[in-house]
């Protein structure tokens, strides 16, 4: 009887611990807000920011929804990590535990098709305005527009922060801005320009001398400020990967000391999220701008100077492809019948801008050379004089890093098509559709889209079309809609891709999983072009008109 007596304030200790836990850092909405589940319960620190002071941050929020991790109300939050030249099979190579924790626990992809051409700055504008590079602008690393008589440089801090160059399409942060959702967005490509008038609420620009680390922990910051000035998208971008392989080639010791490193970082940040309560809350989406493929240099080059008149050339864009840009549109024709000549037998075809194949959506007249010659895998288009100095940097760094003189370097931007220029995809948080749930089923989805193409009407599309041009919006020559259809029907599964799977899934620990039971898993390839609409999604925004598509997104979510 008398221990029973004493256990009594000890359990009221115990509910009146709970009772401030819960009620008293919300006074005011103790008895109304939505209790999480008990597993979310914790005794995670108070976040400093929130204080009594901080009563009134519920303010206009009651049209979205809110959810509880125990302590703190969030919005439905989404982080983007992007690991620059994460080729797809870099996953095969067993160094990455914390990568593969995150998709056996949430949902991937064979792999992500970059789209054309297949190089940073391009792929990371695509992956947030849901448009290929031909229609929001960034058309390579470094081009000419002829309207505005300038050039881009990516390099450039000073000139890629300009307003002028960004605005073919909507970015995803420009998106929630507008709607009232902040953003904080840590080094991706083109945050730091004011677009259609609008910047995140935080941004910082790119420097290559931060840690992964140090990125991860400035997202959890921004997950740490008070609800009112909490960001609901976040994105940050991780270079070392791509910076390795450029240098040695994707199979260098270097490479996959990059990958763990970057991996080990996404590790912190999931376990951080799993101490606040949050992997209920936050959803986190792993994606890569393009693969990687090993090149030589100058066993592997394409010598222009060979070929034509350099004198009358104002730039070569696009490395390793060639977007030759004349100074006079009148040498057009003499450069392209010279180049056309030289490619017989070779391992690169030349076209003039509007022969370029329909499939790379590669159409903005204006910031497209006239002139494009696309190599082969390994081959790179560039000049002797050109060539020779990189040659000689590349042997400098190579002898720098890894004592050794080889000359394999990393190169991409090749067919977007190509196994080598596959991205990553791994998503997982409670807005993904659990991997338990069925999948929707493909083959259904094809027919509805099928049977929607199919009672289209030519006039119709061509009127959307004058209707976005008239409006100001660049669109693709051919929707996205229609390339999800023809990537799906021509899955046909090679030799190696069988391999690649059987790999993969011993890898992901699935390998004795029935096929009915991978396909609630791991959706087939598809373009990175649909990112955009996925996020909307997430975070309940409208989106802007894109070239994305709505049935994309029933795979991933849940319904």
């Amino acid at each position: 009887m008398g221990v029973l007596l004493l256990s009594i304030p000890a359990l009221l200790l115990l509910l009146c611990a709970g009772a401030y836990l819960y009620g008293v850092e919300f006074p005011e909405k103790a008895g109304t807000l939505p209790r999480a589940p008990h597993e979310y319960l914790s005794l995670y620190p108070t976040n400093k920011h929130l204080g009594t002071e901080d009563k009134g941050y519920s303010t206009g929020l009651a049209e979205r929804a809110l959810v509880s991790n125990g302590t703190h109300l969030f919005r439905p939050t989404l982080i983007l990590v992007s690991l620059d030249g994460f080729r797809a099979d870099y996953l095969d190579r067993g160094i990455t535990p914390e990568l593969l924790r995150l998709g056996k626990r949430g949902l991937r992809a064979d792999y992500m098709i970059p789209s054309f051409p297949s190089s940073t700055f391009p792929n990371h504008y695509t992956i947030v305005t849901g448009m290929y590079p031909g229609s929001h602008g960034i058309v390579s690393n470094e081009f000419y527009d002829t309207e505005l008589n300038d050039t881009f440089v990516y390099k450039d801090a000073k000139r890629n922060i300009q307003s002028k160059w960004w605005e073919g399409g909507e970015p995803i942060w420009v998106t929630a801005e507008k709607q009232g959702i902040r953003a904080g967005i840590n080094m991706w490509p083109g945050s730091t320009a004011v677009i259609h008038g609008t910047e995140p609420t935080y941004v910082l620009p790119y420097n290559d001398n931060v840690h992964p680390t140090k990125k991860t922990q400035q997202l959890l910051g921004w997950l740490d400020l008070p609800l009112e000035n909490r960001p609901a998208f976040l994105a940050t971008y991780m270079p070392e990967v791509d910076s390795a392989a450029h240098r040695l080639g994707p199979d260098a010791r270097d490479v996959n000391s990059a990958i763990s490193l970057v991996d080990a970082a996404l590790g912190d940040l999931w376990t951080q999220l799993e101490q606040r309560n949050l992997t209920h809350i936050v959803n986190l989406m792993v994606v890569s701008d393009h693969g990687m493929a090993a090149s030589k240099t100058q066993a592997n080059a394409i010598y222009l100077d060979e070929i034509i008149d350099l004198t009358k050339v104002r730039g070569i864009y696009n490395w390793p492809l060639g977007g030759i840009q004349p100074l006079d549109e009148a040498d057009v024709p003499e450069m392209y019948e010279q180049l056309r000549r030289a490619s017989v037998g070779q391992p690169w075809s030349v076209y003039l801008r509007k022969d370029i194949p329909k499939r790379f959506h590669y159409t903005n007249k204006a910031r497209i050379a006239p002139v494009y010659i696309i190599p082969e895998l390994p081959y790179y288009v560039t000049t002797r004089a050109t060539d020779k100095l990189h040659a000689r940097k590349q042997l400098e760094l190579q002898q720098q890093d890894s004592g050794k003189t080889n000359r394999v370097i990393g190169a991409h931007g090749f067919d977007n098509l190509h196994p080598l220029m596959r991205a990553t995809f791994v998503a997982v948080g409670p807005a993904f559709r659990s991997r338990n749930a069925p999948a929707p089923d493909i083959a259904v989805n094809l027919a509805a889209l099928n049977a929607t193409l199919a009672t289209e009407a030519a006039t119709d599309a061509d009127a959307v079309s004058i209707q976005m041009m008239n409006e100001g919006l660049r669109i693709s020559d051919m929707n996205a809609e229609q390339d999800y259809l023809e990537l799906v029907r021509n899955a046909v599964v090679s030799e190696s891709d069988v391999k690649y799977r059987a790999e993969y899934d011993r890898l992901w620990g699935e390998e004795m999983m029935g096929e009915n039971r991978l396909r609630n898993i791991r959706h087939p390839p598809f373009e990175n072009v649909e990112l955009y609409g996925l996020m909307t999604h997430i975070l309940g925004l409208v989106p802007a008109p894109n070239n994305g598509t709505a049935q994309f997104s029933r795979w991933w979510l849940r319904q």
